[in-house]
């Protein structure tokens, strides 16, 4: 091996500086703060994802600071997040790592990634957007978070399980993008191109990929639907288990193969953590968060967002009903704001406030 320029030197040291550098809190401490900046519920999911961010941090410190070689450490981490859409898997990844542990972060839709040579985003510029989050700091990235978002809309051909509320299987070019995600979850390093959406104008370059933690997030809404009705087949079925279908049962990796898997990309993931829906005591406690941010927004210009507890109860229990999660939270209190902007902001108001 060669040795390193002194310009490569100069790049390991600050970045050995900006890894010694980083707060490690205790995952019970992680859990306080996601406590503290408003994420509410799912206490299993809380806790195995505050452990990962743990893990993560002493992982960089074993290789950066330690020297420690990729080769002689475990595996590298991969959590896989299921849970029905608007139960926080996205934004508990967020906070965590790009709030509360300010590393690199980046969440992507994988449903815009197709097999090399079709038309669609190419898996790789997935580590072109962390080498963008890191502000171009190759070396910062490769200590970065990757959130696999919309997951399991990647299942492959052989797929039987269908999207909640449409009549249509799983895209046919998921084997191509899960063999590519496999190569990012399992190598050493995955070339990249520096200029994102100009292929071509400059070489690729290699990312190390040891410091990486990938996080799949899918609500897998056939799966329950398949599950269940494979329990049902044959006179020797065997009962349900109390634990299937609910969080934080035990989710066979025999179960996402069916779903339409590669094996070897199931067994990347050393962890798969179920999300319930969330109860409408947790949506009401979410809400105050909501309403508390777009109050004060509207403060800016001079008008008040007023809904007492009767009207919170209401859209705790409005949003529970639509089965949306908090995402059915912000749409309630949108059209409130909605109508009080309409109505309080008069004509030749100006930036200062209604007039």
């Amino acid at each position: 091996m060669s040795p390193a320029s002194p310009l490569q030197e100069r790049m390991r040291q600050a970045l050995r500086a900006r890894v010694a550098g980083l707060e490690l809190p205790s995952p019970r401490a992680l859990d306080a703060r996601l406590e503290r900046l408003g994420y509410r519920g799912q206490a299993e999911a809380r806790r195995s994802a505050c452990v990962l961010a743990w893990r993560h941090l002493r992982r960089l410190q074993r290789l950066h600071l330690d020297g420690a070689d990729p080769a002689a450490l475990p595996d590298r981490d991969a959590f896989l997040l299921v849970g029905p859409t608007g139960c926080g898997k996205t934004h508990l990844v967020e906070l965590l790592f790009r709030e509360i542990l300010e590393v690199p972060a980046v969440v992507v839709d994988v449903t815009q990634f197709s097999e090399t040579g079709y038309v669609g985003a190419d898996v790789s510029t997935i580590l072109t957007r962390l080498v963008a989050a890191a502000g171009g700091d190759e070396g910062w990235a490769a200590c970065g978070v990757v959130c696999l978002d919309e997951f399991d809309k990647l299942a492959g051909q052989s797929s039987s399980a269908r999207f909640a509320g449409a009549e249509t299987t799983k895209d046919v070019s998921g084997w191509g993008v899960q063999r590519s995600l496999l190569a990012l979850l399992s190598g050493a390093y995955a070339e990249y191109a520096p200029d994102y959406g100009l292929s071509g104008r400059t070489p690729p370059r290699l990312l190390p990929l040891g410091g990486l933690t990938f996080v799949a997030c899918g609500a897998f809404s056939g799966l329950a639907a398949a599950e269940a009705r494979r329990r049902e087949l044959g006179f020797g079925a065997a009962p349900a288990s109390p634990a299937a279908g609910l969080p934080g049962g035990e989710l066979e990796p025999a179960a996402l193969e069916r779903y339409g898997f590669m094996p070897e990309l199931v067994g990347r993931f050393t962890r798969v953590v179920r999300l319930g829906p969330l109860e409408r005591p947790e949506l009401r406690r979410i809400l105050d968060g909501v309403v508390r941010r777009h109050a004060g927004e509207l403060r800016l210009d001079g008008l008040s967002l007023d809904l007492d507890e009767p009207a919170l109860e209401a859209l705790a229990e409005q949003a529970w009903r639509s089965g949306l999660g908090a995402r059915g939270l912000r749409a309630a209190v949108a059209r409130h704001v909605e109508a009080l902007v309409y109505e309080g902001i008069r004509p030749g108001a100006g930036e200062g406030g209604p007039a």
